[in-house]
Parts: C-alpha cells; sequence; structure tokens
C-alpha cells in the first residue's frame, strides 16, 4: 500500500466551525487541521514514470501546506468491505492513464486535533463529531489503513428454514451468521 498527501481537506472556514464544535463539546480550546490522505493498492512496485502519473493525478485542490501533524491523529476513511464512489472513479482514472497495476486508490481525511486530551472519553467524542458511522470508521495511524485492502474469500451460501424452524431458526441464524437482526 502506498501512501501520498493531499491537500487540504477542509476550508478555513469549516475548521473554524470544526473547531468551535469541539470546543463546546471538550470545554477547552481546539487546534484541528485536516488534509486528505491516498492510499493505494498496487499489484507491484511501481515504476518511478508510473508513480509521478500517480502523484499528478492526486494533486489537486489547494496548494500542500507544511505537514500539520500537531497533536492526535483522526483518520477518518471508509468502511472496510465497502468501495467508496470515489475510488471507483479515481481507480478508473488511473487506468485510463495507463497505471494498470494499481487496483484501488482510496482517500481519507487526516485530522490532527491538539487539544482533545489523551483520554479514550475525548477521543470518543472528537472521532464521533468527524465522521458518519454508517459509511466511515476512524483510525489512529496510518499503517492502519491497510485494512481497506483486505480481501476475503465469500462465505458459503447459507439458508435458514424458517418455515419448519420458525422464530428460533431465525434466532439461532441471527447469532451464527452475524446478521444483526432487530427484535422485531
Amino acid at each position: 500500500m502506498l501512501t501520498l498527501r493531499g491537500a487540504p481537506a477542509l476550508s478555513e472556514f469549516r475548521l473554524n466551525k470544526l473547531r468551535a464544535r469541539l470546543a463546546a463539546f471538550l470545554d477547552d480550546p481546539i487546534g484541528v487541521s485536516a488534509e486528505f490522505m491516498h492510499f493505494v493498492e498496487t499489484e507491484a512496485d511501481l515504476e518511478e514514470a508510473q508513480l509521478q502519473v500517480l502523484r499528478h493525478l492526486l494533486d489537486y485542490g489547494p496548494a500542500h501546506g507544511e505537514t500539520p501533524e500537531k497533536g492526535q491523529l483522526f483518520l477518518v476513511v471508509p468502511r472496510p468491505g465497502t468501495i467508496s464512489p470515489w475510488s471507483s472513479k479515481a481507480t478508473d482514472i488511473a487506468h485510463n492513464c495507463g497505471l494498470s497495476g494499481v487496483r484501488r486508490i482510496e482517500r481519507g481525511i487526516a485530522y490532527w486535533v491538539d487539544g482533545a486530551g489523551g483520554d479514550a472519553g475525548g477521543r470518543e467524542v472528537v472521532s464521533a463529531e468527524l465522521h458518519d458511522r454508517m459509511t466511515q470508521i476512524v483510525l489512529a495511524d496510518l499503517a492502519a489503513a491497510g485494512i481497506l485492502f483486505r480481501h476475503a474469500e465469500p462465505r458459503p451460501f447459507a439458508s435458514v428454514d424458517v418455515l419448519s424452524g420458525g422464530r428460533e431458526a431465525l434466532l439461532a441464524a441471527n447469532g451464527e451468521l452475524g446478521l444483526a437482526l432487530s427484535e422485531d
């Protein structure tokens, strides 16, 4: 997996709104910066010319500043096992530019939060404000983004005989298959 820095992810206006929201929850002044991070799964190491093409493709938006690594990292990425629409389009563009060795490109946002405190409660509050739990997760370091490209074999087909087993069969399947069905 290649990791490439991107442009700032939020305007100063949006950063100020986020700082104010976090400061209200944590009762402390907060420093926040955010930049896009690109994660690239390749079939093999890219040649230098291919790497340059990839870097040019992923160089968009405002100019890059200094690495804002001040405070705690909150890396917001798509949920594992999903492929974001951004990823689909970026990967297609890479292939159209001759980068056939690129399997997939995914994008996340690296938030650097200064002043959130090191306790789990503060981290939980900040994480909840930075991501959408339905479509994203928050990671604590860049290397953990490798989870985006984990490939799993599909499970074998299973069926549940609710006609003869009734509710009990459905409850058993819920536990065994991890379906997370609601009580009703």
